[in-house]
């Protein structure tokens, strides 16, 4: 029987103390909803915030006006604290944790892609706990992430998730920020995703963390697309265990009733393009009609210094991207045989790109298939 496999993040504000410094009663309080989760025999990842604020602490800094370089090296310093605090937290539940660190690079190449999913599920196999950052140390602006809802998100689509928790200091979603408006209202489920859903979103808002629920709501979508549910919710006693119970806790955004292949998902917002393939008027057309693998003779240049496995994007010749796919070919025989001036023997060429694509302006779900 598949145990449950739970993707749980928790952000900066509910782990750190107001003046700076992590709150150890508070990771503690995760520290035993997690712990209860795998007791019942769940499979935990736990994305953790709190690295940042926890090493500014130490270099006797606050969150506001710090340098990119005092940021990093704050990182460096709460990591640290961050994995040995978790660590001391799980001990006497018998539970033994691994510090995962990512970046964008890990997510924006397939084959780092299943590496990771392999180390993951290695490290599930035998009974130890991810606890999974952002590594803020080494991530500037070109390979970063942004916020650890859209990690959550994306680790969720690459793991394998069936459900993603999003745990704040706000007990969910709301129609206007409770924090100023007394009469907000509360959203307890979300089936449908629409311009007053995001405007509702507002701003990021705390001053701790990076997030706020606009980057929630854009966790959720990502999930949904991929079929899987996230919740919303404050972290409190007892509040992954009802969110399992299925009781009414925070916000339970629904996943896609029809949702896409994880891959395609995956495409869309994880992966990041290394190059573009130009089509002709018939490649545009099979690609946005019937979805079709991609041929050598529908594709008139390409850019880019991309390899085999690599994300692309396709293109016209107007330039208007219509779809991302993963390359068969790499740019330099490409090249060679976009040189060729034999044209019978370019159209007895493999494929160069399978119907493992997502097409631009379609939101995953919508009935692409993966060939």
């Amino acid at each position: 029987m598949k145990r449950l496999r739970i993707v749980a993040k928790v952000g900066s504000s509910s782990l750190v103390c107001p003046g700076g410094g992590l709150d150890v009663a508070r990771l503690g309080l995760v520290a035993g909803e997690t712990g209860a989760l795998l007791r019942q025999g769940a499979e935990v990842l736990l994305v953790s915030s709190g690295a940042v604020a926890a090493g500014l602490g130490a270099l006797g800094l606050r969150p506001g006006a710090v340098t990119l370089a005092e940021r990093q090296a704050a990182a460096a310093i709460g990591q640290g604290r961050l994995v040995d605090a978790y660590r001391g937290a799980f001990l006497p539940q018998g539970i033994e944790v691994a510090q995962v660190l990512l970046s964008r690079t890990e997510l924006e190449n397939p084959r780092r892609v299943g590496h990771l999913r392999r180390a993951l599920a290695a490290l599930l196999r035998h009974s130890v706990l991810p606890i999974v950052n952002e590594n803020d140390t080494v991530a500037a602006d070109e390979i970063k992430i942004g916020d650890n809802d859209t990690l959550a998100a994306l680790l969720a689509v690459v793991a394998g998730a069936d459900l993603l928790v999003l745990l704040t200091d706000i007990d969910g979603f709301y129609d206007q920020d409770p924090r100023r408006v007394a009469a907000a209202r509360r959203i307890d489920l979300v089936e449908a995703w629409t311009p007053e859903l995001l405007a509702a979103a507002g701003k990021p808002g705390s001053g701790v963390g990076t997030g706020g629920m606009r980057t929630k709501l854009s966790a959720a979508r990502i999930a949904a697309a991929a079929g899987i549910d996230t919740v919303v919710a404050r972290t409190e006693p007892g509040v992954l265990a009802r969110v399992l119970e299925g009781e009414g806790v925070g916000t339970r955004f629904r996943a896609h009733p029809q949702p896409g292949p994880r891959h395609q998902v995956w495409l869309r917002y994880g992966a990041t393009p290394r190059g573009r393939l130009i089509l002709d008027d018939g490649a545009v057309a099979a690609v946005e009609e019937r979805q079709a693998s991609l041929l050598l003779p529908g594709i008139k240049d390409c850019r880019g210094a991309f390899q085999v496995g690599d994300v692309v994007e396709l293109a016209t010749t107007a330039d208007r991207v219509i779809a991302r796919g993963t390359a068969l070919l790499g740019a330099q025989e490409l090249m060679r045989w976009l040189a060729q001036q034999d044209r019978p023997a370019r159209r007895a060429v493999r494929v160069v790109q399978h119907r493992t694509m997502v097409i631009a302006g379609r939101e995953p779900g919508d009935g692409l298939e993966q060939g």
